[in-house]
């Protein structure tokens, strides 16, 4: 087979690390473990290596990848929207990060709109939750992209206000500019190491321990939640189909993977050269590139 032998299970694993930016940053901060998978060309047995995601929701590298993945998924869709704004929705800080404190805030946005007057005005838009903490507790908040047509600011923030005890901002925006400003807070590692309260001077970060109790803390609360929700019209469209892994040798879509390579071997199935015929089951493509 090209490219490489028939190599087979476990997988090897990528070391990658992630700096602290700042003047009171350190070195190497955090190693994030990328798992790295082999896929092999179903019909000239080219191979490729794949990087897959880490499990944490705090690795700057697997927020970057979706970031550029959601940009794709959404431009096309926010250019229908007739008249786009930006909101951004704010609840009292925190002093524990919880799963319960996050769904307090989206589903506090979601009765909001729910309400008759709002219904009559929004059609739909894009919610981002973006949680920080620089020393005074966390801040959980939403940048919300809207679909609306005129909204008070002031009757905005008063119903916000007692519901939530908190504060929105509003204000009318170019809808693929919106977009990418609501999407970088997903697509960095999130501002939750800090302990210089906003204070003016240099930014102060935490020691490991705390770095490592608020990165635990952070990726609890966000276990199975979506960084990034539609809703509205907005929900349910149809996006953009993934790229699907091309073989630079030959063209071909289809791959296997280690596991599948060494149980064509098995049964007899390579032979020199190459493959003796297309697996009955090849990888899909949709499993290539950085996962």
């Amino acid at each position: 087979v090209g490219g490489g032998g028939a190599a087979g299970p476990p997988a090897s694993l990528e070391d990658s690390t992630t700096t602290e930016q700042g003047p009171h940053a350190g070195a190497k901060v955090r190693i994030q473990v990328h798992e790295v998978r082999s896929l092999y060309c179903a019909h000239c047995g080219d191979k490729k290596l794949i990087t897959l995601r880490c499990k944490g929701r705090t690795c700057p590298d697997c927020r970057r990848s979706e970031y550029w993945r959601l940009i794709k998924s959404y431009e096309g869709l926010v250019d229908r929207m007739v008249n786009a704004k930006h909101a951004i929705f704010t609840i009292p800080n925190v002093l524990r990060l919880t799963k319960g404190v996050v769904l307090s805030l989206t589903r506090s946005i979601k009765k909001l709109f729910r309400r008759k007057f709002y219904q009559e005005r929004v059609r739909g838009g894009l919610l981002a939750v973006e949680l920080t903490n620089i020393g005074n507790g966390w801040h959980p908040h939403a940048h919300v992209l809207l679909d609306a047509d005129f909204l008070p600011q002031k009757k905005l923030d008063a119903d916000w206000k007692r519901l939530t005890g908190g504060m929105v901002h509003i204000k009318a925006h170019e809808p693929r500019n919106a977009l990418r400003y609501l999407l970088k807070y997903v697509g960095k590692a999130p501002d939750i190491y800090r302990v210089d309260q906003g204070a003016g001077g240099f930014k102060r970060y935490c020691r490991p321990e705390e770095r490592d109790r608020r990165d635990a803390e952070f990726n609890a609360a966000m276990k199975g939640l979506r960084m990034v929700q539609p809703f509205g019209v907005l929900y349910g469209k149809e996006k953009p189909i993934k790229p699907v892994l091309t073989c630079g040798q030959c063209g071909s879509t289809d791959w296997i993977t280690d596991w599948g390579l060494q149980s064509m071997i098995d049964l007899g199935e390579i032979v020199e050269g190459g493959l003796s015929q297309p697996p009955d089951e090849p990888l899909n493509g949709e499993e290539g590139g950085s996962a």
